[in-house]
């Protein structure tokens, strides 16, 4: 018969099953954790920042990796915020926010986990900083409240992002006056059609910059603007100051 190995012994000693008040613990984390997902999914960012700020009463460290080496805590770390990720994205879809926005949200907090040096850095900034844009990303850009053909027209608009799309083309696709489009469209999201391009794009065009992408020229012509003199123009509308700008705030965060 084999004897146990050292690791063997460790398994039988620590067992995979937490004592009693572990258990409760964990439970309580999950039911935040699904509180949190939830308050995504509506589009309430303030109830995210109050739900982690309760978490953090109740367990100081948001994420909780315990492992015998820095490098195995920090991996341990990153992979929980991996998943915080997928799940946030996996609630703003529910919650209506277009795939094409989702993945450029995505990718740019899994280049920013696995770039992340410090523990700390990870807790006390990343982790709610993930939840709490997923929840604005639903708050801005959520369809599930429009109706289907408003819907349809967005998640056109949406796809072909970069192109000069004409109200009168979306009037044939759907066999509507552009009048009706136009007063309905507006009714329903608050915006004009090029308004609501505009927003789209200049939400896309922050993404990219903080993508590491800093050619506002690249980043105008890739948006489908054919000066970047006027998407910078466009830009300061609505993220309230010049992509230049935008772009030195993120190397000050």
């Amino acid at each position: 018969m084999e004897e146990n190995t050292d690791s063997d012994r460790d398994v039988n000693e620590k067992g995979f099953m937490p004592d009693s008040m572990n258990m409760v613990q964990i439970e309580r984390r999950y039911e935040l954790e699904q509180e949190i997902l939830h308050a995504v999914k509506w589009g309430n960012p303030y109830k995210v920042e109050d739900l982690l700020e309760m978490r953090r009463k109740v367990f100081p460290d948001l994420i909780s990796c315990g492992k015998d080496s820095a490098t195995e805590s920090l991996r341990c770390c990153k992979n929980e915020l991996v998943a915080l990720n997928a799940l946030c994205r996996f609630s703003a879809r529910q919650g209506g926010v277009q795939p094409l926005y989702l993945h450029s949200l995505a990718n740019k907090y899994a280049l920013m986990i696995e770039n992340a040096v410090s523990i700390t850095y990870l807790n006390d900034v990343l982790y709610a900083q993930i939840a709490i844009d997923y929840a604005n990303a639903v708050l801005e850009f959520s369809v599930n409240s429009y109706s289907p053909m408003i819907r349809k027209i967005v998640t056109y608009l949406t796809v072909h992002i970069t192109e000069d799309v004409r109200i009168e083309q979306l009037g044939k696709m759907h066999n509507t006056h552009i009048s009706h489009i136009s007063r309905k469209f507006k009714k329903e999201t608050g915006m004009s059609i090029p308004a609501y391009v505009s927003k789209l794009r200049i939400g896309l065009a922050k993404l990219y910059f903080e993508d590491g992408r800093t050619s506002i020229k690249e980043i105008s012509e890739l948006l489908g603007f054919n000066d970047s003199n006027y998407f910078s123009k466009v830009f300061k509308r609505y993220a309230g100051m010049t992509p230049s700008e935008y772009i030195n705030s993120i190397y000050e965060r």
